[in-house]
């Protein structure tokens, strides 16, 4: 027989090898495999449902406690919406009875195809559920916070917010990059598989083959696709508290940076705020800007802005004007007058002698953070020249 004639035999007994996998076995290893895959995207779910609902709370008190402008709650919102679309896609996609017709180990394969395909959707379309919501409220509590900082400079304001969007965008960015890895390196080949078991089961003449046995035309499993890592209950539980342990350290360097004063000893223990937007000086008169407005400062909460004026000068000596724009808290309370969160403004127009009075004005960090920037954004202009 010729070399050709030989290679055609070959290819020809190929074609029909048929390999022999007892029923019970196949079955249990698709359900393994099922249960296994299942509990890894519960406790994915789980974690992810978690975690939104526990940063609600957490946000809220961030935002009260570091008095943060109204933009920070947006994300609130957005964890709402993360967490009620992965319940309602899970109660809508809720697998099905196994009482359906047909044999009951094409049913489970149909169920773990329909599951990996359910998967393969949600992490396609990550980007519009899950990634784009939370990085349009981060980047409007960026972009405002930016905004209030322009008094110490446009070029400033214009970095610092480059600077956090892009830490940001790069975050975001990893994580749509790795989902669509676990997409091409596990769940497309996941399955491929299924679709080749499924396609040799429906060859299939027999519900359960004869006598127990199922007859493959091939074998429809090349090569182990290694499995998804699975964490236990105790693993997501440890998670969690890491995770909530983490945003109270986040918080309190937060609180204490808002609060932290370049020179020891002086207003550590006193809230760095602030009721004015900005403050120039004509002399020893402060002009305050407030609700977007230049004024001339009359009094604060009853007191004369003279007096203040005065007994920061009396306490601090060269550095009264520093303290009187960047530690008015402190400067209050030790005159006696500790301010509460929000003050009483009494102004003056600087075009004309009209005077007003300007109730619940909010002492804010964020104001405060802008008269020391623009504080330093001079420092620096004075050493340059």
């Amino acid at each position: 027989m010729a070399p050709d004639e030989f290679q055609q035999a070959w290819q020809a007994h190929s074609a029909q090898t048929r390999v022999i996998i007892d029923a019970d076995l196949l079955r249990e290893e698709v359900q393994r495999d099922q249960r296994q895959f299942n509990t890894m995207i519960s406790y994915r779910d789980f974690g992810e449902v978690g975690v939104a609902v526990i940063m609600i709370p957490v946000w809220f008190v961030m935002g009260f406690m570091l008095d943060l402008p109204w933009t920070w709650y947006l994300s609130v919102p957005v964890f709402l919406w993360i967490a009620g679309f992965m319940l309602l896609y899970r109660k809508r996609h809720q697998p099905e009875s196994d009482e359906s017709e047909g044999p009951l180990l094409q049913q489970y394969v149909e169920r773990s195809l329909a599951e990996v395909e359910q998967q393969i959707w949600l992490l396609k379309n990550i980007l519009w559920w899950y990634l784009l919501p939370p990085t349009l409220s981060i980047t409007a509590f960026f972009a405002q916070v930016s905004w209030q900082s322009r008094d110490s400079g446009w070029l400033y304001a214009l970095i610092f917010f480059v600077l956090l969007e892009g830490f940001v965008l790069a975050l975001y960015g990893g994580i749509y990059v790795l989902n669509k890895r676990v997409v091409r390196e596990q769940l497309i080949p996941r399955r491929e598989e299924l679709q080749k078991l499924r396609a040799s089961l429906e060859q299939e003449t027999t519900d359960e083959g004869i006598n127990g046995q199922i007859a493959l035309p091939n074998l429809p499993f090349p090569g182990k696709i290694p499995p998804a890592p699975c964490a236990s209950p105790v693993q997501l539980i440890v998670g969690l508290v890491l995770f909530i342990a983490l945003m109270l350290v986040v918080f309190f360097i937060i609180y204490q940076a808002k609060n932290w004063d370049s020179e020891p000893g002086i207003g550590q223990h006193y809230p760095k705020r602030a009721p004015f937007q900005a403050v120039r000086w004509e002399d020893s008169q402060p002009e305050v800007k407030a609700n977007d407005q230049w004024y001339r400062l009359i009094a604060l909460n009853g007191i004369p802005a003279k007096e203040i004026v005065d007994f920061s000068k009396e306490t601090y000596g060269e550095k009264w004007q520093k303290r009187f724009e960047e530690d008015l808290v402190e400067l209050m309370a030790r005159m006696g007058h500790p301010p509460e969160k929000t003050v009483t403004l009494e102004v003056q127009s600087l075009t004309s002698s009209e005077k007003q009075t300007l109730k619940e004005v909010r002492m804010t960090y964020a104001n405060r953070a802008a008269i020391r920037s623009a504080a330093q954004a001079r420092e620096r202009d004075a050493a340059g020249e």
